[in-house]
């Protein structure tokens, strides 16, 4: 089982060299949702993170899911409210038997 700190380490390997050359995205930790099965991250380029300039500001970029149980990590749609996320990852862990 995965620590949250493990977790966002994952998440981090994984936006690493995914933003432009000049950026790099970060996770911005004070949104992390803690759910019982694992954590709802959430990310934006270092840039606007720094200096709250809208033109450095991501779009498009979903929450990230990790699994605290098996590890997996899951980028989501930006378009869907964040409520209709969780409740869809929950509802696709309880029908493949997944711990939650």
């Amino acid at each position: 089982m995965l620590t949250k700190s493990e977790a966002l380490e994952l998440v981090l390997k994984e936006l690493q060299g995914k933003g432009p050359s000049e950026d790099s995205f970060i996770v911005v930790d004070k949104y992390t949702i803690d759910k019982a099965f694992g954590w709802v991250f959430f990310y934006n380029s270092a840039k606007f993170v720094q200096t709250g300039i809208s033109k450095y500001r991501l779009f498009g970029n979903g929450p990230v899911i990790v699994n605290k149980f098996s590890g997996a990590i899951e980028f989501c749609a930006s378009g869907t409210p964040l409520e209709d996320v969780i409740k869809d990852y929950e509802k696709r862990l309880s029908e493949t038997g997944e711990s939650k």
